[in-house]
């Protein structure tokens, strides 16, 4: 008897858990990235590069500071005012901070899609812990139900106080996992919160949908498509711009400065001036350190290698298209393999199993290690599920584009 109130007594605090999280609003997987994109922390805190380099742009915009010298003594007096002229120096810095600037822009694009991609996967990870929870919780419930129906045929003497005792044991086993899984459906909600920059004091149920992710490409197109929408390609193109304008910079640095002054001189020579001056000047340097063209060389081979980098990016990005297509199209083939037969099979092998068992023509074990091999035929099917969106998120975002919605 008090065997059989606990065992009421766990399916009693197994539903109210359960309730418990039902209760918890529900969020589509639309408006969960949407929050995504609006409240992510660390997406906040890398907006903040594009404003600082737009600053730097801003900043690099300053003429030179105009220079003031005063000068006085018992007989003379002179003011100068003093500027220096760049050749040039300015215009190439505003290009160089405007190329980086887009950069900027460029990364933080990239750093989005990365985020995006794996805020999904979060998504899709909690939908598969909500998945195997609820087929946690069913076969718990079956094997209950099993247990006491063998406690009552144990009762009647239709069978062993072993067999009675095995199913028992089971029920009480899958009720732990239950526990366990449970925890783990709560640590992905948990992590959802945490993508969308919000406190887990309140959960967000993910709504289950796995037919949304069955599309069909080419990889040649794919291929293609890639080629023209990859944020990291784009950037190595912008990187070849910016290093030809730092090479700009470094010749346009090289330039001297002209300097530019007037001035206005008082010779006091008796308690009245004996003369008034008004003078001017310009200064050149001479430039004997350009002899040195190292700075010169060092900048033409980084426009060179950026270059270089551009083609080694993208190969690697066919390359990369490639694996993630590949992997994509064998995450579909073990789907359809699950759908072509081996879930029902399994089911009706459980079934007839059981039947079998009620009718005293097997025994407890072969249940047992039946019901096993169906649970993990499910929880099979649900990583693989969980594996083939998983695919094609990354699939997605190997090649720079972005249609998932479900």
């Amino acid at each position: 008897m008090k065997k059989i109130i606990y065992s009421l007594l766990a399916l009693a605090f197994l539903s109210v858990a359960n309730a418990q999280l039902d209760a918890y609003p529900a969020i589509s997987y639309g408006n969960y990235l949407n929050r995504v994109g609006k409240n992510n922390l660390s997406f906040i805190a890398e907006k903040y590069n594009v404003q600082i380099a737009d600053a730097e742009v801003v900043s690099q915009r300053i003429f030179p500071d105009p220079e003031l010298l005063f000068e006085a003594s018992d007989e003379v007096f002179n003011l100068e005012l003093g500027y220096n002229i760049e050749l040039g120096k300015r215009s190439a810095r505003i290009k160089v901070a405007k190329s980086e600037a887009e950069i900027e822009r460029l990364a933080l694009e990239y750093f989005f899609q990365d985020l995006r991609a794996e805020a999904t996967h979060a998504y899709l990870e909690a939908m598969k812990q909500k998945e195997l929870l609820d087929v946690k919780i069913s076969s718990y419930e079956y094997m209950y139900q099993l247990s006491q129906s063998d406690s009552i045929r144990f009762e009647l003497g239709e069978i062993e106080e072993n067999e009675a005792r095995q199913s028992r044991v089971e029920a009480i086993s899958l009720l732990n996992e239950v526990y366990e899984q449970e925890a783990e459906y709560k640590s992905a909600l948990a992590t959802l919160s945490q993508f969308m920059g919000e406190s887990i004091e309140l959960f967000y149920l993910p709504a289950v949908n796995w037919d949304a992710f069955e599309k069909e490409y080419s990889l040649a197109n794919l291929i293609e498509i890639a080629q023209d929408n990859r944020i990291d390609l784009m950037a190595a193109g912008k990187n070849i711009e910016l290093a030809n304008r730092q090479f700009r910079l470094v010749k346009a640095e090289r330039r001297p400065d002209i300097g530019v002054s007037v001035g206005y001189e008082r010779d006091w020579k008796g308690f009245w001036p004996a003369r008034d001056m008004v003078k001017g000047s310009v200064s050149i340097p001479l430039m004997f350190s350009n002899i040195n063209k190292g700075q010169v060389r060092a900048a033409r081979f980084a426009v060179e290698k950026s270059k270089a980098e551009q083609a080694d990016i993208s190969l690697m990005v066919q390359t990369e298209v490639a694996h993630s297509y590949y992997a994509y199209e064998a995450a579909w083939k073990q789907v359809m393999q699950y759908r072509a037969g081996m879930l029902d099979d399994s089911r009706l092998l459980m079934e007839g199993i059981v039947y079998k068992y009620t009718r005293g023509e097997t025994n407890i074990l072969e249940v047992l290690i039946t019901q096993r091999t169906y649970n993990e035929i499910q929880e099979q099917y649900l990583e693989t599920l969980k594996g083939y969106a998983s695919a094609l998120v990354d699939l997605q975002r190997t090649c720079g584009i972005w249609d998932i919605d479900f």
